[in-house]
Formats: structure tokens, sequence, C-alpha cells
């Protein structure tokens, strides 16, 4: 220990080995700490140091991994919900086109159903025109002519023609709707009579006596609600 003034310079021993040195004082005086505990407390330092760089470290990478796992949920999530309404999408779009399509057939079906309702209504018609108009012997032409167009009217009778019990007129009524049979078995011909469509507008009507059949292709119109002959071949 030297207790002296700064800027000096003293003469004095080492405790250890005795010999005699000088020493110069430096102007400050600060406390020195020996070489091993100046190591220990850089040391305690740099550890500090150390450590908080560590946790510093440690808490950023959970943060970031953190983050990385809150985004993947939050983007996994997102994705899930997008498929979810895109095959809710799919699904109710493929049960509107099933719901068009049925409805589709249904209406279909309903206007075959309407249009086969119409065939069999004219079937019946003919086949009762025929049974009272055509097929027996005291058929009234004047009378069921009013089921018949002006234009068929005028191809059967002409433009002129008279509505009379005549032959003439019956042979012109005859012609039109009957078969070539010289002598007619209306009794024959109303058993084996048969009427079928074949499309929309005309129909086959059989006439079959003495095992030889003939056809007439008749065509008829509807106007007003009633069903009209409009040609016949």
């Amino acid at each position: 220990m030297i207790t002296a003034e700064g800027n000096e310079t003293m003469r004095c021993n080492c405790p250890y080995c005795g010999q005699s040195l000088f020493v110069n004082l430096p102007m400050q005086v600060g406390s020195v700490l020996p070489s091993s505990q100046q190591d220990n407390s850089y040391q305690e330092c740099s550890n500090g140091q150390g450590s908080g760089l560590k946790v510093l470290l440690t808490v950023l990478i959970v943060l970031v991994l953190g983050g990385l796992a809150v985004f993947g949920y939050v983007y996994w999530e997102n994705e899930q919900e997008a498929a979810q309404l895109e095959l809710e999408a799919r699904r109710k779009a493929h049960a509107d086109s099933l719901m068009q399509v049925r409805a589709q057939i249904e209406a279909q079906e309903a206007e075959a159903q309407k249009q086969e309702e119409r065939r069999n209504g004219i079937c019946k018609f003919l086949a009762s025109f025929y049974s009272k108009a055509v097929l027996s012997a005291d058929a009234d032409a004047e009378f069921y002519s009013r089921y018949l167009t002006d234009y068929c009217h005028r191809m059967i009778f002409g433009a002129n023609s008279s509505y009379s019990y005549d032959t003439d007129a019956w042979t012109e009524w005859w012609g039109a709707f009957g078969n070539t049979a010289s002598e007619p078995d209306f009794e024959q011909l109303q058993r084996n009579l048969k009427v079928v469509a074949v499309d929309d507008d005309w129909f086959r009507v059989r006439l079959s006596q003495d095992g030889e059949t003939e056809y007439r292709q008749v065509k008829v119109l509807s106007k007003d609600g009633h069903i009209l002959i409009d040609d016949v071949r």
C-alpha cells in the first residue's frame, strides 16, 4: 500500500523478492483489481450478455414460430371454409340441375299425356262418326256434314252441291269415306272398324269386309273446341 501524491517517483522494495525499484505514480489513482477478479467480472458480464441474447433469440423464435403456426391455421381454416362453400355451391347447382331436368321430364310427360289423350279423343270421335255417319244405311249426309270444314265440304260435294237424299249425294259421301265394295256390309264394317293415330292431325281408319281391308286417311282440325274433318284420302 502506497500513500503519496500523484506524479511522484518513489523508491520501494518488492515484498516478495526484496529487490529495490523505482515506482512512477500516475496522476490519477484508481482501484486495481487482481487479474483473476477482472477475468471473473468479464466472464460474468459476458455470460450475462450471452444469456440475455439467448433469451431474446428464444423469444423471437417462439414468436416467429407462433406467428407462422397462427397464420398456417388461419390459412387452413380459410381454405377449408372456401372448399366447403364450393362444395355446397356444387351441390346446390347439381340439385338445381336435377330439379330442372325433372321439371323438363315432367313437362314432357305431361305434354305427351295431353297429346295421347287428344289422340284417343279424336279416335273415339272418328269411330263414332264412322259408325253413325258412314257405316249406316240411314246415314244423313246433310246432318253429319256439319263436322266437315269448308275445304273438306267443297272437296266432297263441290262448290254448289246441295244436301239432298238423292243417290249422287250419298255416292259422293260414300266415295269419300267408305270402301270400294260394291255391296258394303255395314254390320261387318262396324265390327272390324279401327281408328289409329298417324301423327297429331292425321288418323287411319280401317275398313275390313269379307277378308278385304282398305284404309282411309283422315285429317282433323280443332276449331273453337270442336273437332272437324279437314281432309280425307
